[in-house]
């Protein structure tokens, strides 16, 4: 990305875009839209073009339109901003509050569509390809410093077979919707990193296909075997079964597309060593991806012990060269973050 089209962007945001009227950055603008201080890690680019473009297409639900009509005609629209029994508060669309008695209302409408203009009549190509660089360009908060390591205390290794194979592991951890969003190729070469009994593993391998690789890597030959049978159930041939250390996991330098650690690497015992491999393994455009449950969720099932912090996590990985690419946000109880190598290495 150009820093000079970003900079372009950015004056577009603040001054023909009139963005600041509805946004805000680092506590900066207004409060009718959301946050937008690490948009850029939250949204791919194809996502803020059509946000830009199609205001209503990927809406939340809390910022949908709210209509409210009184029981003496007047009409009112805007975001919620409150609602209880006995009243609702919105915020129009020139940031002002407006709040209204319940019994004086006629009718609360909520429209699935946004309150923000589309800018594709009013945005060249070139201001829209700017904008769009300036929004990948916030990304939040750098978490790390060179040499920065871990001091959060480590987690045992878990053994539980029952928790691995839960009836509702599914609904907790959507496993189809995040591989979706990885966009895994046919004949990639992919590594799971703390497979455990190959709940993610058999899934990889039907997505790179006949012609593409797993590795799938633990430390406990008895989840290895696990996974076998899953793979032998599912007829799949396209594994790799790697039993490493805590300190190696034995994978090929420069060979690798993706690396997936799943709910494993708060249980490395020595993350930077780790780290150093999964970096080396990578191609020049490999990925990684960490998933963790979030410490900061209230309705973590784990009970804080396998949980961890989303800066502690972006401090860990991008002290080893990494740099966060995408959040995703769309996990119940999990962080999601994909990284990249960062420029400079």
């Amino acid at each position: 990305m150009s820093i000079g089209v970003a900079q372009d962007g950015a004056a577009i945001f603040a001054g023909k875009g009139g963005c600041f009227q509805c946004h805000s950055i680092q506590n900066r603008g207004g409060s009718l839209g959301p946050d937008l201080s690490d948009i850029g890690v939250t949204r791919t680019p194809e996502s803020l073009r059509l946000a830009l473009t199609d205001p209503d297409a990927e809406i939340a639900e809390e910022y949908f339109t709210v209509v409210v009509t009184t029981k003496d005609g007047r009409q009112m629209e805007g975001v919620c901003l409150n609602e209880d029994d006995l009243s609702i508060q919105l915020r129009d669309s020139s940031g002002n509050p407006h709040s209204f008695l319940k019994d004086g209302v006629k009718q609360v409408r909520r429209e699935r569509r946004s309150l923000m203009p589309s800018y594709a009549g009013r945005l060249s190509g070139a201001e829209m390809n700017s904008l769009v660089a300036y929004l990948r360009s916030l990304r939040g908060a750098t978490a790390s410093r060179p040499g920065a390591g871990h001091t959060r205390e480590i987690a045992p290794i878990t053994t539980d077979i029952s928790w691995m194979t839960r009836a509702n592991r599914d609904s907790q951890e959507r496993p189809d919707m995040l591989l979706d969003s990885l966009r895994i190729g046919r004949g990639a070469t992919v590594v799971d990193l703390g497979a455990g009994a190959g709940y993610f593993t058999w899934r990889l391998a039907q997505r790179v296909g006949p012609e593409g690789k797993v590795i799938a890597v633990d430390i406990q030959q008895k989840m290895l075997d696990l996974t076998a049978q899953e793979l032998k159930k599912r007829q799949l041939g396209n594994v790799r079964l790697v039993l490493g250390t805590e300190s190696d996991p034995g994978l090929p330098a420069g060979a690798v597309d993706l690396v997936l650690i799943a709910n494993a690497y708060h249980e490395f015992s020595q993350p930077e060593a780790m780290l150093a491999a999964v970096v080396k393994c990578l191609k020049p455009d490999g990925r990684v991806a960490v998933i963790e449950y979030a410490t900061e969720n209230d309705e973590d099932p784990t009970a804080g012990v396998y949980t961890m912090r989303l800066p502690e996590l972006r401090a860990e990985f991008e002290a080893a060269g990494l740099q966060l690419d995408r959040v995703l946000d769309f996990l119940p109880l999990q962080h999601g973050l994909i990284f990249t190598r960062a420029q400079n290495r």
